[in-house]
């Protein structure tokens, strides 16, 4: 199969990953819930006794990210093992489709999916803002771009996780610990210059192996003037290719 047929397929997919998912009950059900919290958010700015555009954009952008993250994870679930639970694979597969090709569409799909909703949940945070006759704060917009950079990252290890665990619950949760983790890698250093021995090459291989998702918290960054480097998002690109390398891997081995 050419380069180019290759690229045609995924395309196909992830096309057709991204429409079912908007026309899925849960993504209206999700846009409900996800403008009633943005609008809950405003009315919890309002307590603040300054910088209310300020906190509501904070309270906004965190928001955005976990609707994303959530919204994803529950997503890969249905995009991929679902559909080998219910033999509904052979459907591409038949044609035939590599593997490897079809999940590199189902994977885009679902990023395809994620960067629709932190686009919606956006403009929906931005009129809640104007609403209250302020002015979006200039970081707002990379640090929502960070924010979809993150669930990117998690949903091609949410993939991954979906091939090793034996349920859903299983993978969620530990995509879940993931993001968590994400988030303190940066701690590592200072422990690494204590350490040494085992210690320092446990730490060092934990530094390396998960990805560090501080580097996508762009508020602060985007407040300077930087709002990604280069590096950080060569780093992501590498994370998301070797988790989608690791599960075509196991998708190839996979029996069903």
């Amino acid at each position: 199969m050419g380069i180019i047929s290759s690229i045609k397929i995924v395309n196909e997919i992830a096309l057709n990953t991204f429409k079912e998912s908007l026309k899925s009950r849960f993504f209206a059900l999700f846009a409900i819930f996800a403008f009633i919290m943005l609008y809950a958010s405003a009315l919890g700015s309002m307590l603040s006794i300054s910088h209310e555009e300020r906190v509501l954009a904070d309270i906004s952008l965190l928001l955005i990210e976990i609707m994303c993250l959530v919204y994803a994870l529950f997503h890969v679930s249905s995009a991929l093992t679902r559909e080998i639970q219910e033999k509904t694979i052979y459907l591409i597969l038949s044609r035939p489709v590599p593997r490897h090709i079809c999940l590199a569409g189902k994977e885009l799909g679902v990023m395809l999916t994620t960067a629709f909703i932190a686009l919606i949940t956006s403009i929906m945070a931005i009129c809640v803002i104007k609403t209250r006759g302020l002015d979006v704060p200039s970081f707002f917009f990379a640090a929502a771009a960070g924010a979809f950079l993150k669930t990117a990252i998690i949903t091609a290890f949410a993939f991954l996780f979906s091939f090793v665990s034996t349920s859903d619950t299983t993978a969620f949760v530990m995509s879940g610990l993931l993001y968590v983790l994400g988030h303190i890698t940066s701690e590592l250093g200072p422990l690494m210059e204590k350490a040494s021995g085992a210690k320092y090459l446990i730490l060092k291989a934990c530094s390396i192996i998960f990805p560090n998702l501080n580097l996508y918290s762009l508020r602060e960054t985007a407040e300077a003037g930087f709002p990604l480097s280069i590096g950080a998002l060569a780093a992501a690109l590498i994370w998301i290719a070797a988790a989608y390398a690791i599960s075509a891997w196991l998708f190839s081995k996979k029996e069903f």
